[in-house]
């Protein structure tokens, strides 16, 4: 464990040291309840006040509250200094104006007056997550549990929803306490889920999920070209759903289909069906085995016979997968935003 005075301490050297040539940085005396205060001195002798908190890490949910008792101290310009910063809490410390340094380099400083701006990147995921806590939305368990949470809308419990969804009821426990404490999810007095912000699930989700193309697809050639693909998909035996540019509604996607990326059980067998040839370059057609139900369910085809995973699975797919995906992605999430009732349902 670290003393209080350690981290003061080290909390005072990180600011210093990101500081440019010729600024200083003291203290002065800290207010009641401020962990620390500080004085920048700029080379022309102007100066900002700054009112540190000093967190070993720091929940979105609690920013509001925070950033609202430091208000009360302006003009002191206010900063967290923490071990570590989500990228959630990082957006919610900039949006209610918060500066911030977290120890692995996410550093956000703006002073207007003497002018100072300093951003840099640090670690996206917390190198040392706290032990018998879920830290992480990784996996095929922790992935089904937020496809849930996103594609039905609430009122429900978790056994409700477990029901519902196929998903573990244990599991979505868990997941639900992560994005409680990243306040993207509400429940009442009872423990029933009343508020999802399936946008912010979703995007979170995306910070740790991986499309699985790279490890479980198999890229093919169809000679004849990607419209001759779909015309014959229909007659594939067992269960596919589509994904990635194909996957978008029709009329949604912001560019043609160049390569086709649908899951199925068994790529190899699917590719005997459909007479497709293995390649290494020029795919048109690319077969992501899958043996979690998860991805395919709540699929469903659309007026050109197409069956498409479920809008949230895709559009984790095009926002993790390689190419083009990002900007389909965002389109995607944006049609999801204007036709919310079209593919949210009720447990």
């Amino acid at each position: 464990m670290i003393s209080e005075t350690a981290a003061l301490a080290r909390a005072e050297d990180a600011i210093s040291a990101l500081l440019p040539e010729g600024w200083t940085c003291g203290r002065r005396e800290a207010p009641a309840g401020i962990d620390l205060a500080l004085i920048l001195r700029a080379p022309d002798g102007v100066t900002a006040d700054l009112v540190v908190e000093v967190r070993g890490r720091l929940q979105p949910g609690v920013v509001a509250v925070l950033a609202e008792r430091l208000a009360r101290l302006a003009p002191a310009y206010p900063v967290v200094v923490a071990g570590w910063l989500s990228p959630l809490a990082r957006a919610s410390l900039t949006a209610a104006g918060v500066g911030y340094v977290d120890l692995t380099g996410n550093v956000d400083l703006r002073l207007s007056r003497p002018g100072l701006l300093v951003r840099m990147a640090g670690a996206a995921r917390d190198p040392a997550p706290v032990s018998g806590t879920l830290g992480s939305l990784r996996g095929p368990g922790a992935g089904r549990a937020v496809r849930a949470l996103v594609d039905f809308a609430p009122p429900y419990g978790v056994r409700e929803l477990a029901k519902a969804s196929g998903a573990s009821a244990p599991v979505l426990s868990r997941v639900a306490s992560l994005l409680a404490s990243e306040a993207l999810l509400e429940r009442d007095a009872h423990g029933r889920f009343v508020g999802v912000g399936w946008e912010a699930v979703l995007r979170r989700w995306t910070a740790d999920y991986r499309f699985g193309g790279s490890e479980r697809g198999v890229s093919y050639l169809d000679p004849r070209g990607p419209a001759a693909f779909l015309r014959k998909l229909g007659t594939l035996e067992g269960p596919w759903a589509a994904t990635g540019t194909l996957g978008v509604p029709s009329g949604v996607a912001v560019a043609p289909v160049t390569l086709a990326t649908v899951y199925v059980p068994s790529p190899e067998r699917a590719a005997r069906e459909l007479g497709l040839v293995p390649v290494e370059r020029g795919a048109n057609v690319l077969l992501v085995g899958t043996s979690d139900v998860e991805e395919l369910s709540r699929s469903a085809p659309g007026p050109d016979g197409v069956v498409r995973c479920a809008p949230s699975q895709v559009a984790a797919d095009l926002l993790t997968g390689p190419g083009r995906g990002t900007a389909e992605g965002e389109a995607l999430i944006e049609w999801m935003r204007a036709n919310e009732s079209t593919w949210r349902r009720k447990p």
